[in-house]
């Protein structure tokens, strides 16, 4: 599937976006084929989003199997995609930068990796029992905090825009997945 290579680049990448630096956009295929495959990583990262939820605080979507739960936020995650994938484009389209939308799907793709790598100790702390999700969720925030810097520049940077509108990208990608949420959330109540 993956060269060695193109592992390495990906994730130098990834690490290099993580700490803000300009030589990062180098890093990613510009070729749509590439940003196809890119969709492997948060397919394999997936299984994670499913632990993630049930170590929240409970709701009444977390009532439902485990075989529901899992198609739900699949859903989620594939029309989620398709919506923020289609509005960055939209917004290439009117920036005239869609030659590199192939390029912000592919790191978009492979920041999945460092975004949950940051999330990890939360995870490990809930799950050691060693804290709770009321002392953690500071933490949480900076974390989340952390997550949106590194996503705004990576977007600014691929696409050769202004760090404003890498933020504003961001935000878009925020108000779908909530969106989303809380459609996965009614139906899940409906189910």
């Amino acid at each position: 599937m993956f060269s060695r290579t193109e592992i390495r680049q990906n994730l130098l990448g990834c690490l290099e976006i993580a700490l803000f630096m300009p030589q990062a956009r180098t890093r990613f295929s510009d070729d749509s084929d590439h940003a196809l495959k890119s969709f492997v990583i948060p397919i394999l990262l997936f299984p994670l989003s499913i632990i993630a939820i049930q170590l929240v605080p409970k709701s009444a979507i977390d009532v439902n199997s485990a075989n529901v739960l899992s198609l739900l936020l699949s859903l989620r995650l594939v029309m989620s995609w398709a919506i923020f994938f289609g509005a960055v484009y939209w917004i290439a389209k009117q920036c005239e930068r869609t030659r590199h939308f192939s390029q912000f799907v592919t790191a978009s793709n492979w920041l999945t990796i460092p975004a949950t790598l940051v999330y990890l100790p939360v995870a490990w702390a809930l799950l050691s029992g060693s804290h709770s999700w009321d002392e953690l969720y500071p933490f949480m925030l900076c974390v989340t905090g952390y997550t949106y810097l590194f996503s705004a520049y990576m977007a600014a940077n691929i696409l050769k825009m202004p760090f404003e509108l890498g933020g504003f990208i961001v935000i878009i990608n925020v108000m779908i997945n909530d969106s989303m949420y809380e459609i996965t959330h009614w139906v899940g109540n409906i189910l």
